[in-house]
């Protein structure tokens, strides 16, 4: 009785299994598109390589954001190197910088090799304060590593109905040149093999739009993608290039930002209910005429009172000045390299100098605009023939020993910077026994020019 009744159950399933078959539920309709609804809009800002020149230019900046691009509503990003750089930004660790950026809701950015200078707790401590996304598809954090970052190979933010997805990508010069032990816990990943990994992730989420923000020029990302035609973006923006500032490949728009906050890339993105997607880029230059903004200007105020406080001892005089890119400049912080260390030559890089000595009371803080980025200075023993290969390296300034043989050993002074590879002017598997001198490179620059006691009779440009 018991069999019967299982093979009866039996039965039913089976007929049962076989009426779903034959009847089953056909799919479900997309969900009609509304021809009628209006498009969506969003825009898009970036700025790059700020090196704390923001605090200076955010009242500037924002007033023109306001009144042209749509801002609060736009998305602002970085290209990187946000925060180390200028004096107001780096004798406070990036805090006013921070300030700054989250006032003007920066949502995110790429890691910027200079974004470690200034040690990897500052860098944590910035992220937290500015409240900006740093993003690197292109780099992760080693096994084990004692202080990972867990940076994201992109993001996605939402934004008046669009949703905009950001991948980052930092430079090579992250790992190649980063300054002594902040970059051990992180290893490159090429970006061929990472980035269409990131591009993929962030269509999966559901990005509308795709950004794609480089901590370097674009012109080497852009041959990749000439090579890759899968690979889809709407916009990729870099940071400097010494060429050309817009290019296009596989009609994916490319554009340089450049330095300082000079410029900045607006992108005007729409999305009509049929899938119709217009972007339309441009770079536009910070308008010196646009009136600033009142609370800027008063958080601008309050830090460069900080500032003038902590460095605002005179240290000398000018009675010209001298502009940034004078071999005079040049020559004074190479001198000082080399006399504050007791050294026979000294190396600096012509990049490393980046404002102009202004004529009138020298401060403190002037060094620290003038040659803005913290490198520790370190000598080295190397040969004489070792600085005649430096010297043939079109961005070395070398102040070379007073009576040159190249066979003789001598001390050079330099930064870790440079050492490490900087510019190409790598000297670690020269010298692999550096001494630290413990001194940050504005300090010596500081103290040569202030044992030069100059004054408006006896002016820095008198100094032989």
């Amino acid at each position: 009785m018991r069999i019967h009744s299982v093979l009866a159950a039996l039965v039913v399933v089976a007929a049962l299994t076989g009426c779903d078959e034959k009847k089953a539920a056909p799919p479900v309709p997309a969900e009609p598109k509304d021809a009628g609804a209006p498009p969506r809009h969003v825009n898009v800002l970036v700025t790059g390589h700020e090196t704390g020149h923001l605090v200076t230019v955010a009242p500037r900046l924002l007033a023109q954001w306001k009144k042209q691009e749509k801002w609060p509503d736009a998305i602002a990003l970085s290209t990187g190197d946000m925060f180390a750089g200028q004096a107001i930004s780096s004798q406070f660790l990036g805090a006013s910088t921070a300030e700054v950026m989250k006032a003007l809701q920066y949502h995110a950015g790429a890691l910027g090799n200079h974004d470690l200078d200034l040690g990897l707790d500052t860098l944590q401590t910035f992220r937290t304060a500015s409240e900006v996304t740093f993003l690197a598809a292109n780099i992760k954090d080693k096994d084990k590593a004692e202080h990972p970052l867990k940076i994201d190979p992109f993001t996605v933010i939402a934004r008046e109905g669009v949703k905009v997805g950001v991948v980052g990508l930092t430079s090579e010069k992250t790992i190649a040149s980063g300054m002594s032990g902040r970059s051990d816990g992180l290893e490159l990943i090429s970006t061929e093999a990472s980035l269409p990994q990131a591009l993929a992730g962030v269509k999966k989420a559901g990005a509308d739009v795709v950004v794609v923000v480089v901590d370097d020029c674009f012109e080497n990302l852009k041959k990749l993608f000439e090579a890759h035609g899968d690979w889809v973006a709407d916009l990729v923006v870099g940071s400097r290039c010494d060429g050309a500032n817009e290019g296009k490949a596989n009609g994916v728009p490319f554009f340089s930002v450049g330095d300082d906050v000079s410029f900045y890339v607006s992108a005007s993105i729409d999305l009509t209910a049929d899938g119709k997607k217009t972007v339309k880029v441009a770079r536009v230059a910070l308008d010196e005429k646009v009136a600033e903004d009142a609370d800027m200007v008063a958080l601008r105020s309050r830090w460069q009172a900080k500032l003038d406080e902590h460095l605002g001892t005179g240290i000398g005089f000018s009675v010209t000045g001298v502009k940034e890119d004078s071999p005079l400049l040049r020559t004074w912080v190479a001198t000082a390299l080399r006399d504050e260390t007791k050294s026979d030559a000294a190396l600096v890089n012509r990049k490393g100098i980046r404002a102009e000595l202004p004529k009138g009371r020298l401060t403190r803080a002037h060094v620290y605009s003038m040659i803005p980025f913290e490198n520790a200075v370190l000598t080295v023993k190397v040969k004489g023939e070792v600085l005649e290969k430096l010297k043939a390296n079109p961005e070395a300034v070398l102040l070379m020993p007073a009576r040159f043989d190249k066979n003789k050993e001598y001390q050079l002074a330099t930064t870790d910077y440079l050492y490490f590879g900087g510019d190409g002017l790598g000297l670690e598997a020269i010298a692999p026994n550096p001494e630290l001198t413990g001194q940050v490179w504005q300090t010596p620059v500081i103290e040569w020019i202030t044992k030069q006691k100059t004054t408006d009779k006896k002016p820095l440009e008198k100094v032989k």
